[in-house]
């Protein structure tokens, strides 16, 4: 089996499930690819469901997505090229989420605020936290702060472990 990884010029989203019996190593196999990708550059986060745990599916889903802002954040102290990256990204998310809805979704993703400046946060006009988005407002601004990151071409893996255990979002 070889594995050849590839990027293209314009944005490819793909979708993979990973499927088998209890017990038989479907997690450990996502973890050690994540772990080999994360290597090659890539933007690995995950989030995991627990069975028979009273949970939120929207607030594991939310913490998936302050592990991508924590990584970006910890990338500005990487490398030069990580570096740079985690300011294109704090710079396209800024362009693509305006200061209101960077403020909307502070409540949700709390580590935005070390990654983009205050001064972004400051030029919202009311300065007020919107709060208890719709759900569809939610889910228009993660795919807005998503495609901002995907357009900057770094690979990424989103990986929602035990996602049958979820609850209807």
């Amino acid at each position: 089996c070889e594995l050849k990884l590839f990027q293209t010029q314009s944005i490819r989203t793909e979708a993979f499930f990973v499927s088998g019996k209890g017990g038989s190593g479907k997690s450990h196999l996502v973890n050690k690819c994540g772990d080999f990708l994360s290597t090659q550059g890539w933007l690995v986060v995950g989030e995991k469901f627990d069975r028979g745990l009273e949970h939120n599916s929207q607030d594991i889903v939310c913490s998936l997505f302050n592990k991508i802002v924590k990584k970006l954040i910890k990338l500005k102290d990487g490398n030069l090229q990580d570096s740079e990256y985690s300011q294109r990204a704090a710079n396209a998310l800024s362009e693509s989420l305006d200061a209101a809805r960077l403020c909307s979704l502070v409540e949700y993703l709390p580590s935005i605020r070390d990654l983009i400046s205050d001064a972004e946060f400051d030029a919202n006009p009311s300065n007020t936290i919107e709060s208890n988005l719709s759900h569809w407002k939610l889910v228009y601004l993660l795919t807005r702060f998503i495609n901002a990151l995907l357009k900057l071409g770094r690979p990424m893996v989103l990986v929602l472990d035990d996602f049958q255990w979820a609850e209807a979002l």
